[in-house]
């Protein structure tokens, strides 16, 4: 604005609406009112004053009108303002008005007319409050031409200026607040009292309105294109980022995979095993959702990837086998463990045909309930015995000779299911696998550990690039809790009594939670008992007996020279870690440290040395320092707190006062004086902006995946099988809820203590009759 004096100084004081109290007075620059002829350099610098003038006076404009020249369209020569208020509201559909000699009109009109009734309210009143403004050509700058001050409506106090429209602005920190919340599961209902509580320019719905048009502005181009973009994004920021997308003939996305750069690096330190699953929807397109998952130094699940299937059929299944074994540099795992797949186990056996595959245990042990239902749920031990016969056995002929017993036992000799389970034993039985390292797994319970994550904020409907981006967060939450016990492992020390010199060794090597593993085996050192046995040139053999009168015992063979040996529990092929027979025998032959090769260097401290790279990262830029939310959120605490204490008295107000106008100016310099410094970033993180150039990825179909379709999948949870629904529904319907109404009992005995005996006369359909007495609990006595 060019004239000078239209800012002026006055003396007012603001009034509380809400009771007597007001603040001191203070001093506040007001706007002076426009008038005709005032002169601005630019319309939108007309609009900006006539608008904060609004806002002084408590209203708010929107452009009536325009008028342009006839030579050139595009060029504005006038403009006005008006009053929010102005006009008078005039329904949209009229063509339902009943006409003269006919009353009748046609159902269908009538509901129409229901659905295109507005029910709510308007702001405009025919108010005549405006602001016109012209071009003047010879000085190329903008006038007022004519100005109406007048209004016929109540204006807003100053209280409620905030929930004006023209005061409805969400800050640039506030939509990163907003997005940060949603990002990490928050909810998003805090950020504006994070911010400000009410006196801010914003609420709650604005906050889910900016998540929806970041939404809408990410899928721009297709689900399928936006996590294309999304990939893109990640491996420029690291290009050890792994990711590939199958396509159909026609250019629709079918399958993902991808992995990040840190667990390619976990993987070459802790892939001898890995779980993988598929029982899992996540996504609107109902596609399983199917993680490699393997275990760390601190027994914690870790992630080796993940993908997004079309189908489970074996070419599917091939594709993401040989896309993984190329993210993973060519390397094979030592074992793996997945469902009863006839597809997976098919791709296995040619992609990985030196890998160990087992299947999952919980799986098949499941089905025990829903095959052999005779046998399963009556008062018979069979449940205890099949526990007992499955993981209890340490030779494969106890093992066979229990089944067999078992099936005669219980008359199942002829069951197909238990014979076809039998034909596949070293396949899941634990007893055939004790010598193959699993990390202790007999399940793909790891792997659905992931799913946990997902459950209750991803949902059916949720886009795949919602999916990605939630997955990302569950990664980090994994790096956390493994950053966590690193520092509990390498910081803190163990507490092991003296004279313990195995534990005390084992302390100073071992993890936290893997230490824990090995004490729980040290503590049942001192319930065996040892014995010589004759031996050959190489190894001694020791006889392992329990003290407890069981008939358990193992043979331990042990190279004194060397100390190498073995156990026939195979408790260290198996977990890794020594057993207690083991450990029995060192602690008779007065062997203080563990050897070296019982000591698997997985299970060691700083086993995850590529952690060291991200380490060095964080203490450089631990990232405090370029959050504007943060800044922000503890910029509004501090303040807060220094106006409290300047609340206090009139003295102390005006001093704080003072000392805002004071920054106010400091801060106005330095905006200035960045304003020139061009900024490093390239434009919106969120937008995915699509070039023309490149193949539009088509999204992907509904998945036609195997068993039961998606309407009989609640929501996002692991598939369940039919005994497993069925149970539920039985608790469920167990369930009875009775009202008693006792509003007719004495008020004597309020907040007395009283027991309830109620018994069941008689039960319908939906509703049960039953006898309820009331009795004091000290005296017995009834009283209803």
């Amino acid at each position: 604005m060019t004239e000078d004096g239209n800012i002026e100084e006055v003396e007012q004081i603001i009034q509380v609406e809400n009771g007597e109290k007001s603040t001191p007075k203070q001093k506040v620059a007001q706007l002076k009112v426009p008038y005709v002829g005032m002169v601005f350099d630019t319309m939108e610098e007309a609009r900006n004053y006539y608008e904060e003038y609004g806002r002084q006076e408590g209203f708010w404009i929107r452009t009536r009108s325009s008028s342009k020249t006839r030579r050139r369209l595009d060029e504005v020569t006038s403009r006005q303002f008006v009053c929010a208020h102005e006009g008078k509201y005039m329904p949209k559909n009229t063509s339902h008005k009943a006409s003269e000699g006919n009353d009748e009109r046609d159902a269908s009109d009538i509901e129409n007319m229901k659905r295109t009734s507005k029910n709510c309210s308007t702001v405009k009143c025919g108010c005549k409050a405006s602001m016109r403004i012209k071009l003047d050509r010879w000085s190329n700058k903008w006038k007022v031409s004519s100005f109406q001050d007048s209004h016929n409506h109540k204006p807003v106090t100053p209280e409620r200026r905030m929930k004006m429209k023209s005061n409805k602005v969400m800050p640039k920190v506030a939509k990163i607040l907003t997005e940060t919340f949603h990002e990490e599961n928050l909810p998003i209902a805090k950020v504006p009292s994070i911010l400000g509580g009410p006196h801010i320019g914003f609420n709650n719905r604005d906050c889910y309105n900016h998540l929806r048009n970041v939404r809408h502005r990410q899928l721009d181009g297709g689900d399928a294109q936006s996590v294309l973009t999304y990939f893109r994004k990640k491996q420029a920021e690291n290009p050890q980022f792994f990711y590939a997308i199958q396509c159909d003939e026609n250019g629709r996305a079918s399958n993902f995979f991808w992995v990040d750069a840190r667990s390619r690096l976990a993987y070459h330190y802790f892939g001898d095993v890995v779980a993988f699953d598929t029982t899992y929807r996540t996504n609107k397109y109902d596609m399983p959702f199917a993680p490699f998952t393997g275990v760390n130094h601190h027994l914690q699940s870790i992630q080796f990837g993940c993908a997004l299937l079309q189908d489970e059929t074996e070419v599917t299944f091939l594709w993401l086998f040989e896309t993984w074994l190329e993210a993973m540099g060519g390397r094979h795992p030592v074992s793996i463990i997945t469902d009863q797949d006839l597809a997976m186990k098919g791709a296995i056996a040619k992609i990985f045909p030196n890998t160990h595959h087992r299947l999952c245990l919980w799986h098949i042990k499941k089905k025990f309930a829903e095959k052999l239902s005779h046998v399963y749920f009556k008062k018979s031990k069979f449940k205890i015995h099949m526990k007992k016969c499955i993981r209890s056995t340490y030779k494969i002929e106890e093992f066979e000779e229990k089944w067999k017993e078992l099936m005669k036992e219980y008359a199942l000799d002829n069951d197909d299911w238990l014979n076809s389970l039998y034909d596949i034993r070293s396949s899941w039985v634990p007893v055939y696998n004790r010598s193959i390292f699993f990390a202790g797994m007999n399940t793909t319970g790891r792997s659905e550990g992931i799913n946990s994550f997902f459950d209750g904020f991803i949902t059916p409907t949720t886009n795949l690039r919602e999916f990605v981006v939630k997955y990302d967060q569950a990664l980090k939450r994994i790096m956390d809790r493994e950053s966590d016990e690193d520092f509990e492992s390498e910081h803190k020390y163990r507490i092991v009594n003296e004279g313990e010199f195995l534990l005390k060794h084992a302390a100073k090597l071992y993890t936290r939670n893997v230490f824990n593993k090995f004490k729980d085996e040290w503590s049942k050192v001192n319930l065996y008992k040892v014995e010589e046995m004759p031996c050959d040139n190489e190894y001694h053999a020791y006889l392992v007996k329990t003290k407890l009168g069981e008939h358990e015992e193992f043979v331990v063979k042990l190279n004194l020279q060397t100390y190498k040996g073995m156990c026939e529990c195979q408790n260290f092929e198996f977990v890794g870690i020594l057993c207690r027979h083991l450990l029995k025998v060192f602690v008779r032959l007065d062997i203080d440290t563990l050897p070296d090769h019982f000591i698997l260097p997985r299970w060691r401290q700083e086993a995850n040395k590529f952690r060291i790279m991200d380490f060095k990262i964080l203490v450089t830029n631990d990232g405090k320092e370029e959050s504007e939310a943060l800044r922000l959120s503890h910029m509004c605490h501090q303040a807060t707190k220094l106006a409290c204490i300047a609340a206090s008295s009139n003295e102390a107000y005006t001093t704080f006062m003072e000392a805002i106008k004071e920054l106010s100016k400091k801060l106005s310099e330095n905006s200035t004086q960045h304003a020139t410094i061009p900024s490093s970033t390239t434009g919106d993180p969120c937008s995915t902006n699509i070039d023309s150039s490149q193949l539009l990825l088509l999204d992907p179909n509904i998945s036609q995946t195997k068993g039961r379709k998606k309407d009989n999948i609640s929501g996002s949870k692991r598939i369940k099988s039919g005994i497993e629904l069925a149970q539920n529904k039985k608790k469920r319907n167990s369930r009875v809820s009775v009202d008693i109404n006792v509003s007719y009992l004495n008020s004597a005995y309020y907040g007395e203590e009283v027991e309830v005996e109620a018994k069941v006369l008689r039960v319908g359909k939906a509703v049960g009759v039953a006898s309820v007495e009331l009795r004091k609990k000290k005296t017995c006595k009834i009283i209803a």
